[in-house]
């Protein structure tokens, strides 16, 4: 059985160096996600809201979790094997995500 994964949006970040060095003018914060923010998958589809580029990243490791399934060798990297956190691609409006397992 499959269990439902909490995203909770943990930061939002904005690097305006790069932003004037690569992206278009008034590019702004990311428009989809705010900290704190939560929203929940079932394992398989991505949440309402949820940014497409931020899912495709976050599918993977999100599915894992709903599996019942550890995202890393025990005690290789979190304090908690049960969760993750995880990163958008996008390098100048960059959203870092917590991913955990819930019943």
């Amino acid at each position: 059985m499959r269990k439902n994964v909490k995203i909770t949006v943990l930061r939002t970040e904005y690097y305006q160096d790069l932003a004037e060095q690569y992206a278009i003018p008034n590019l702004g914060m990311c428009p989809f996600h705010q900290k704190g923010q939560v929203l929940y998958s079932d394992g398989i589809n991505p949440p309402e809201g949820m940014c497409g580029v931020a899912w495709q990243d976050l599918e993977p490791w999100v599915r894992q979790l709903s599996e019942g399934g550890l995202l890393q060798p025990s005690g290789t990297w979190l304090k908690d094997d049960s969760i993750g956190v995880f990163a958008c691609p996008d390098g100048v409006r960059p959203v870092i995500f917590l991913l955990e397992a819930v019943d």
